[in-house]
């Protein structure tokens, strides 16, 4: 038990602590964003016969990952993306939810799913889509822009009169690490900066 003389100081002590306890932090987790370019093969058919060709698959890719603060903290958010998956033929746009799962601070898993509009032919046609990627997706301290690069399986699944079935694998190599070759090359061209 307490004595009385512990009790006013506990007393005075209790609303203080409360206060603490209570009192919102500003959270350091800021979105990161993410693009890439995609390049792999796809493999079509439909539903009774999955694989029936091969074609080449590539496009682009935008993440915006919420709820991250270090390497190995979960992220959730929105993707879009822009790809063809039959060699230049088609075009596909969609969007939808991905989520970072962080089991390796450097190596993540990717997991997203999604809906597109798919063109080929006279007119568009609906489906769904998922992904798993793998590779690196680090959270950067200083920028809204976070570096990526790995490899990705996935599948989509027409929801049309085409019935059509695609398996996609591939690697995917964020825009900026394709930019730094062309800036280098840019900046030999132009030489030192006249202002310094």
């Amino acid at each position: 038990m307490f004595s009385r003389r512990r009790c006013p100081i506990l007393s005075a002590l209790a609303p203080v602590v409360v206060l603490i306890v209570v009192t919102p932090r500003r959270a350091d987790a800021d979105p990161q964003l993410t693009t890439g370019l995609t390049v792999g093969v796809a493999g079509h058919g439909e539903r009774t016969s999955l694989w029936s060709s091969t074609k080449l698959e590539a496009g682009l890719r935008g993440e915006l990952l919420f709820g991250r603060d270090k390497d190995v903290s979960f992220g959730v958010g929105p993707y879009i993306e822009a790809l063809t998956t039959s060699s230049f033929s088609d075009v596909q746009l969609g969007g939808g939810a991905a989520i970072l799962i962080p089991v390796h601070p450097y190596l993540p898993l990717v997991l997203s799913a999604g809906a597109y509009a798919g063109h080929r032919g006279p007119a568009w046609e609906p489906g769904v889509a998922g992904e798993l990627f793998w590779g690196t997706h680090g959270y950067n301290y200083h920028s809204l822009y976070a570096l990526s690069a790995g490899i990705f399986a996935g599948g989509r699944y027409a929801l049309g009169d085409s019935k059509d079935v695609t398996l996609l694998a591939g690697g995917r190599l964020d825009l900026e690490l394709i930019a730094i070759p062309f800036l280098f090359l840019w900046g030999a061209i132009r030489g030192p900066d006249p202002s310094r």
